[in-house]
């Protein structure tokens, strides 16, 4: 199980180390914040993602649950997910737009929460 992992870590944190260069050279030729910054940050992004599987490959207590109840349960099909998502944009536009529409926003997302929460409760 472990080498099922290396290729996804590899290539996650060469696309880090790429996007990295790439960030620096724009930062010499260009000294312009905004883009500099979106690179740096979606290398970090890719370095937090080769990270964790790189971790998750190197992880030597590999303990498999018991076939007949999982550790976890997720509901398969929802449209609870897309709620959140929904809640969560509008929140966030409301820090730019006003309460108008991050309070919209922080009632979808409860709502939607609970309903994922109460979905996922009931295993059917």
């Amino acid at each position: 199980m472990g080498a099922d992992l290396k290729v996804q870590w590899r290539i996650f944190l060469g696309l880090a180390a790429f996007i990295a260069v790439i960030g620096a050279i724009y930062w010499f030729v260009s000294y312009e914040d905004a883009g500099t910054t979106l690179l740096a940050l979606a290398a970090g992004l890719a370095l937090t993602c080769g990270g964790y599987l790189f971790l998750q490959d190197r992880r030597e207590s590999r303990t498999t649950p018991p076939e007949h109840e999982p550790p976890y349960y997720l509901p398969h099909e929802s449209v609870w997910p897309f709620g959140i998502g929904l809640g969560v944009f509008l929140a966030f536009n409301g820090l730019i737009l006003g309460p108008a529409w991050a309070l919209p926003g922080a009632v979808i997302i409860a709502t939607s929460l609970g309903g994922f929460v109460a979905q996922s409760r009931r295993r059917a």
